[in-house]
């Protein structure tokens, strides 16, 4: 009766030891849907545009855990999974390479040389017309035209003396009217009610 009493006491425990082993065991397998050094690495630069001089940042973002950045072959910074550096731009090509668990990154970029200092600006010439290029973060813009104040070729009335008419003529470019031309048409004028060429 002892070893029944004893056999009936051990079974019970034997189970539930049996059942934590299992559990740990399938705990502690690792999940294949999971494998090390999945994901990848995105690299992007704002501060454009990218010139000699300027200050741009480079922005890293990971999904393979942490890595390690260089810029041309030399170290430059780590992170993981999120970086954001700011640097100094030199002319020329350059790349950044990031590292990680299984991962790696490339991004290629140009930095051009500097074409101007800050509120520098420039005359050029647009469809016949003179504007003016300014400077951007060191590089200058298009061309920009006046803003036009009439249609070219479009004709108004006008007054050369206060009494004869005639009519001003819009310039090519629509930045302004040129003098005032007497009409031909218009013969000789009245001025206080008497016919004469107002003189």
């Amino acid at each position: 009766m002892a070893k029944q009493s004893t056999l009936a006491f051990l079974l019970p425990l034997l189970l539930v030891c049996a059942a934590i082993l299992a559990a740990y065991s399938f705990l502690s397998t690792p999940s294949e849907g999971a494998p090390a050094g999945s994901g990848g690495i995105s690299l992007s630069i704002d501060g454009r545009p990218l010139v000699s001089g300027n200050t741009a940042t480079l922005h890293a973002v990971s999904t393979c855990g942490a890595f390690d950045v260089s810029l041309d072959g030399a170290g430059f910074g780590n992170g993981g999974p999120l970086m954001s550096t700011p640097f100094m731009l030199e002319e020329g090509s350059h790349s950044f390479f990031a590292q990680g668990n299984g991962c790696n990154s490339t991004l290629d970029f140009t930095v051009l040389a500097r074409e101007c200092g800050e509120n520098e600006t420039i005359t050029c010439q647009k469809d016949n017309c003179p504007g003016v290029r300014n400077c951007f973060g060191g590089i200058f813009s298009d061309c920009a035209l006046p803003k036009k104040v009439c249609s070219p070729g479009e004709k108004v009335g006008c007054s050369t003396n206060g009494c004869s008419f005639g009519h001003i003529t819009c310039n090519p470019c629509g930045t302004g009217f040129g003098q005032c031309l007497p009409d031909s048409k218009a013969g000789n004028a009245t001025c206080n009610g008497l016919s004469s060429s107002c003189n």
